[in-house]
């Protein structure tokens, strides 16, 4: 924690300065402890130094609010599958809920149209972590399978914690952990994902995501793995900088090791749009394609869509 003198030899701003963004709501006032001081977290600095360099930019400060916002409740929360499928390594704010939904058009190789639809609920339930609830249910065609009936798809419990934030040249990193259950139609066994993040900002406002997956599934079909290790490299940034915040590009490309036994992987790469509709309330499209490298595999399409609100 910090005093407000720490915090302005820390940030390059003046005291007198710090205390007109308190008055402008710009940074949050601490309470006064039982010594009468106020003391900062270290998160205040990186946010000063954040309105320092939008102020280079030459925005004014009803623009730098409008961007702390976004900041605050955007952007940076990228959530597996808002469009696309990696991770942010920022976490979802301390008492923060969100709910989450999405729908795809799934054009398998060799298959009929189908359908992919997701709900998710999160909860900020302590600092720097949040819990995952969700469901996917399906319809019509999909890949290596031939039933087009109506599935519910499997619940999914999870748990997302990051440790820590970035800063200097050390990224912020993260851990999720998904558990699903067998709810599904002809579902058996347990599959359990675990997800290691780093995100980076490089340059301004350019920010990489690197997502590493171990899956498993405790009782596979016949002739499939139980174990599939992943990896996702993940790209966001704003568009329309230094101007406009509410509208975020995404990019991912990504290997998953295929579930046959034969071997083979899967290529994901996709694209998408996330745009802020209004302080907590963000929807999002864009297109993923998974490409099978062995006849064993279909490759399939996607186009998505989705929508997500906090409160």
């Amino acid at each position: 924690m910090l005093k407000i003198g720490q915090l302005s030899l820390e940030s390059g701003v003046s005291i007198k300065t710090i205390r007109y963004y308190e008055e402008l709501g710009l940074i949050q006032s601490p309470e006064r402890t039982e010594g009468q001081f106020r003391l900062f977290t270290p998160d205040t600095v990186h946010r000063l130094l954040f309105v320092k360099r939008l102020q280079s930019l030459g925005l004014s400060l009803q623009e730098i609010r409008e961007c702390l916002v976004i900041h605050d409740h955007g952007e940076l929360n990228l959530d597996s599958s808002r469009p696309l499928s990696f991770d942010d390594a920022e976490s979802l704010g301390f008492g923060e809920q969100s709910i989450e939904f999405g729908g795809s058009l799934v054009f398998p190789e060799n298959s009929n149209l189908g359908g992919d639809f997701d709900l998710e609920y999160l909860n900020g339930i302590i600092r720097n972590g949040h819990i995952i609830i969700g469901i996917d249910p399906q319809v019509g065609g999909r890949v290596n399978s031939d039933d087009t009936d109506f599935d519910v798809g499997n619940l999914s419990v999870g748990f997302f914690y990051n440790f820590n934030r970035e800063y200097d040249n050390v990224p912020a990193f993260a851990i999720r952990t998904d558990l699903g259950l067998p709810t599904g139609n002809n579902a058996r066994g347990l599959d359990f994902r675990l997800r290691g993040i780093a995100s980076k900002t490089v340059g301004q406002f350019h920010r990489v995501h690197l997502n590493l997956d171990l899956n498993i599934n405790t009782d596979p079909d016949d002739g499939d793995q139980s174990f599939l290790p992943a990896a996702i490299l993940g790209y966001s940034r704003p568009i329309g900088y230094p101007k406009r915040f509410d509208r975020t590009f995404l990019a991912e490309l990504g290997v998953i090791t295929s579930d046959n036994s034969n071997g083979g992987v899967l290529i994901r790469t996709g694209m998408g749009i996330g745009q802020q509709i209004n302080r907590q309330g963000v929807i999002d499209w864009g297109i993923e394609g998974y490409i099978a490298t062995n006849g064993n595999d279909q490759s399939q399409l996607k186009l998505k869509i989705g929508y997500s609100f906090g409160f």
